[in-house]
C-alpha cells in the first residue's frame, strides 16, 4: 500500500482491499473523499442521527465526534467496507451488554433486536462499559 490506514491502529485487524472488488485496489484514500450514499443502508439498520458515510464509519469505529486531525486520517477499501455501508449486522439478537441491559448472559436467550443502536447510544455504552458496540447494531 502506498500509504498507510489510520484505522489499523483503531480498530485493528487487517488492511487490505474491499472484497466485493474485482480489481482488488489496497490504496488508501482520504477519509474525508469517502461520499458513498448511505440512505439505504441508514433505513436498513434504522439509523437516523447519522448523516454521511463519513461520520458512521468513524461511529462504528468508536469515533464519535470528528477529531480535529479528520483531515490527516487515511482509509483502506476493506476498512472501509467494513466499517462503511459493506457492514452487515451479525446477529439478530440485542447487543447491548448484560451489565446495561439485564438480559441473559447466553446469547441465543436474548430478546431479538427490534430497532438498531443510534450514535448517542453507541456512545454511552462505550462509556459506561467501555466496550464498542457499532451503530447498527440490534437493541
Amino acid at each position: 500500500m502506498e500509504s498507510t490506514c489510520s484505522f489499523l491502529a483503531i480498530v485493528g485487524g487487517q488492511c487490505g482491499y474491499d472484497r466485493r472488488d474485482r480489481k482488488k485496489s489496497v490504496e488508501c484514500i482520504p477519509l474525508l473523499s469517502c461520499a458513498k450514499d448511505i440512505t439505504s443502508h441508514k433505513s436498513s439498520f434504522a439509523l437516523y442521527d447519522i448523516d454521511c458515510e463519513v461520520d458512521l464509519i468513524l461511529a462504528r469505529a468508536g469515533i464519535f465526534s470528528r477529531p480535529q486531525s479528520v483531515e490527516q486520517l487515511k482509509i483502506c477499501p476493506y476498512h472501509r467496507a467494513t466499517l462503511g455501508i459493506g457492514w452487515k449486522r451479525p446477529s439478530d439478537r440485542c447487543k447491548v451488554p448484560t451489565v446495561m441491559s439485564h438480559h441473559s448472559k447466553d446469547v441465543g436467550k436474548r430478546p431479538k433486536a427490534e430497532r438498531g443502536l443510534g450514535k448517542a447510544g453507541s456512545e454511552t455504552i462505550f462509556k459506561e462499559c467501555g466496550v464498542i458496540v457499532p451503530v447498527g447494531s440490534g437493541t
